[in-house]
């Protein structure tokens, strides 16, 4: 299988755009102000993210009675799957304290006094089975939000775990704590308001370089099976997450230009 495919070198060059966002580009701090912007717009994509590990842990390793073995369950796969959930549904910090990561967003979003209504509304809204039930257009959230979670849901319901796999691994595992590393740049290191987002983005940038990343790599090469078809798929919807990515920090920039 040629894994070097012109829709690789594609992905590879929006990852590089994505990395070099105008967002990122100046060295000034964010104001808090800005900051509430940005984590306003960006929690939606950090929820998207747990619907994502959540959807392969079911194709994986799905939960139910009677349990039965698979495939996945003789090779280290449901191994590899249930680590990354367990970091990322029920982290720790150094007192002892246990929480999902979208959780801990949440808690520093409430120390900067960004707005966590909308986010949670959205979530009590939606429809069971994988189908956002906002448009683009609504006014009740940010758009290039919407698009993005429209975006993952259309590949989680294409019921494909190498495309839902394409999107984990280089729309979010491998690609994220470079671009974590721009953000943490951008937030104020003396500010004790934002400790838990330091937390949270050193958390990703830590466990993403070291394992999730290396570990969702061997996930999608064996869920891909050796099929150039099941991979090309895959790198198209993995290229599509990348450029939803980019426009989320599009409309992040703009809102923050309006301040």
């Amino acid at each position: 299988m040629d894994t070097n495919t012109k829709g690789f070198i594609k992905l590879e060059k929006k990852i590089l755009e994505l990395n070099s966002h105008e967002l990122f580009k100046s060295c000034e701090k964010f104001s808090q102000q800005e900051l509430k912007v940005f984590m306003e717009y960006h929690v939606f994509a950090v929820w998207d993210f747990m619907s994502i590990v959540k959807s392969l842990q079911n194709h994986i390793c799905p939960s139910g009675s009677p349990w039965l073995p698979n495939e996945y369950t003789k090779n280290g796969i449901a191994h590899l799957i249930n680590e990354i959930i367990f970091s990322e549904e029920s982290d720790f910090d150094n007192k002892g304290n246990y929480y999902s990561h979208f959780d801990l967003y949440l808690l520093a979003m409430k120390d900067v006094g960004a707005d966590t209504k909308k986010i949670l509304k959205f979530i009590n809204n939606f429809k069971n089975g994988g189908e956002v039930i906002y448009n683009a257009s609504s006014q009740d959230y940010p758009k290039e939000s919407i698009d993005f979670i429209n975006n993952t849901f259309q590949c989680i319901k294409t019921n494909k775990i190498a495309n839902i796999a394409g999107i984990f691994t280089y729309g979010r595992e491998t690609t994220i704590p470079s671009m974590f590393k721009h953000i943490l740049e951008k937030i104020d290191n003396d500010n004790i308001l934002y400790k838990n987002l330091r937390l949270y983005i050193n958390r990703h940038i830590e466990v993403d370089s070291s394992r999730h990343g290396p570990l969702s790599m061997q996930l999608f090469k064996y869920v891909c099976k050796n099929d150039q078809e099941i991979y090309d798929e895959a790198i198209e919807h993995a290229l599509e997450a990348i450029k939803k990515r980019i426009s989320l920090w599009d409309g992040v920039l703009k809102k923050i230009s309006q301040l």
